[in-house]
């Protein structure tokens, strides 16, 4: 297919993507990633997935930043660095992806469908930590680590846009420690400088929208839109672990 015809796709399906992560929180990086397996590796998808929802992420904290649950943020920020430096010394070949695919998978299922006398997830504060340093460690991995961060932030406490803006800043430190993981193992971003750039500003452009879109979303129809978007995370997932 033809450079252009690629590009031009995979802005579009930036933006649109980047719509959806703004207004829900969650299922555009994952969206996005899956349509970028029709033009590219595995190998080249995730590095450069990393940085365009780096900017994703970033533009949401940027127009959200007062909503930004602090306690959850730098808990959860703390334990990423952690990880990431155990992905990079030990696991360059994951193992047991399969069983990860489940326990994410399985987290989903029970934070949608869970009757109401179950205990919700809601982790003490110290437990972020150690979901941060599971991000990290899996994050270099399978790319898109919102399905596993979404079923703790869906909490009583937090508003919709503090769910939004917390998440986001969240994945915004677990994207920046992508970047020197996968310099660390040779990847050379310069050589997709040009998709890189594009669909960064793309992404951009559809956070804005997004954000606009959030602002304007009732509380409930955004809880009910966001089990929703997991659930499509869970079927990719699921597809994922079929494959495989």
């Amino acid at each position: 297919m033809n450079e252009a015809v690629i590009l031009l796709t995979l802005c579009s399906a930036t933006i649109l993507t980047s719509i959806i992560s703004a207004t829900i929180g969650i299922a555009g990086g994952i969206l996005l990633l899956s349509l970028m397996t029709f033009f590219y590796p595995m190998s080249v998808i995730i590095p450069i997935h990393g940085v365009v929802q780096l900017l994703s992420n970033g533009s949401r904290v940027l127009f959200l930043k007062e909503k930004i649950s602090k306690p959850l943020f730098w808990t959860t920020s703390l334990g990423i660095p952690f990880g990431t430096v155990i992905a990079v010394l030990g696991l360059k070949h994951l193992s047991g992806e399969k069983a990860i695919i489940l326990g994410v998978v399985t987290l989903i299922i029970y934070s949608v469908f869970k009757p109401k006398k179950m205990p919700s997830l809601k982790l003490p504060l110290w437990g972020y930590f150690f979901l941060g340093m599971t991000i990290g460690i899996l994050g270099p991995f399978i790319g898109a680590t919102g399905p596993l961060l979404g079923p703790f932030m869906i909490r009583d406490d937090l508003s919709k846009e503090e769910i939004i803006s917390t998440q986001a800043s969240i994945q915004v430190i677990g994207h920046i420690m992508k970047i020197p993981a996968f310099l660390a193992v040779g990847f050379n971003f310069l050589n997709y400088w040009p998709t890189i750039i594009f669909m960064s500003l793309c992404a951009l452009i559809g956070t804005k929208w997004g954000v606009y879109l959030l602002r304007r979303l009732p509380e409930k129809p955004f809880r009910i839109l966001f089990k929703a978007a997991m659930l499509v995370s869970a079927v990719r997932l699921i597809m994922k672990f079929l494959l495989n």
